[in-house]
């Protein structure tokens, strides 16, 4: 799972294995190291309890939740995305996209086949 940070944006990019393990397992992780020790973390958990998109951080892990019939119906159709814009304390919103991921088309030598090559027809030239 990608992730991608930028000007309180957040967007999650799934391949089609990712989703296969979201599906059956309801959680997808992922993360990275730092030479010092510490690490951050980046979760998705679909909640069947929840009514709406939410993020939350906290001691180096980063957690979006999603309602789990949004998910599910996401996940069985062509959509390629979840949006939502989450409400700041100083008037502005934190927009949480995650999508299915497309292949590179600047990239030609990648192997494509765990992307959702089917649904890319007007993705972006870069990734």
């Amino acid at each position: 799972m990608k992730i991608r940070c930028e000007q309180n944006s957040l967007r999650l990019r799934l391949r089609k294995s990712e989703l296969v393990q979201l599906r059956a397992e309801h959680w997808l992780e992922s993360g990275l190291h730092f030479p010092d020790g510490q690490g951050f973390c980046w979760e998705l958990v679909l909640d069947p309890e929840a009514a709406d998109v939410a993020a939350t951080f906290s001691t180096g892990r980063l957690s979006v939740q999603v309602p789990a019939p949004a998910a599910q119906q996401w996940m069985d159709s062509d959509d390629v995305a979840i949006e939502a814009f989450l409400t700041l304390g100083d008037g502005t919103a934190l927009h949480v996209l995650i999508e299915k991921d497309f292949p590179c088309k600047d990239q030609p030598e990648e192997d494509k086949s765990d992307y959702f090559t089917e649904l890319a027809d007007d993705a972006p030239v870069k990734c």
